[in-house]
């Protein structure tokens, strides 16, 4: 169900964080911030708003945000957004091997990083999620939590086109 954005300034704060509170993934304390920006002028006047947020964040706060995400491919329960990106992504349809070789990715990056890969896969093929797995897991703490943060908000975004038309 899709929303305009003068319905989301209308509505009091408990709506706006039913209404929007998903958009990142598990973690309602997102949309409960950025209801103190409204009202929002464009949908990318409330994405901006809601990646302040993000960015204002403590750092415990952040790697909260990181570790609410699934990791890619895996085969457990996940939020419906979740399921559906990576499912168009073919995350879902992996073979043994494929199956198997994302898993031990997963854990490379998990051991290295501490939180599990984060990458905004709508759009996306395994093929290219795969790379982008290999060639981050070389990277650094400080810029894999950057650029984990990023990808959260190119999620959120996606999200939130799809719910504000």
């Amino acid at each position: 169900m899709t929303s305009d954005l003068n319905s989301i300034n209308e509505l009091n704060k408990v709506e706006f964080i039913q209404k929007l509170g998903w958009v990142y993934e598990h973690s309602p304390w997102i949309a409960e911030h950025s209801w103190d920006y409204k009202p929002f002028i464009s949908l990318e006047d409330l994405t901006q708003k809601m990646e302040i947020v993000v960015q204002n964040a403590s750092l415990s706060e952040q790697l909260q945000l990181i570790k609410s995400h699934p990791d890619l491919a895996a085969r457990i329960d996940m939020a419906e957004a979740s399921v559906k990106e990576q499912s168009e992504a073919g995350l879902n349809s992996l073979s043994s091997d494929e199956y198997e070789e994302f898993h031990v990715l997963n854990n490379q990056y998990k051991d290295k990083f501490g939180f599990p890969f984060i990458f905004a896969v709508r759009g996306r093929d395994k093929t290219l999620i795969k790379a982008e797995m290999k060639r981050r897991i070389g990277l650094d703490q400080a810029s894999e939590l950057k650029e984990a943060i990023k990808q959260i908000n190119f999620i959120a975004s996606h999200r939130l086109s799809d719910l504000i038309k």
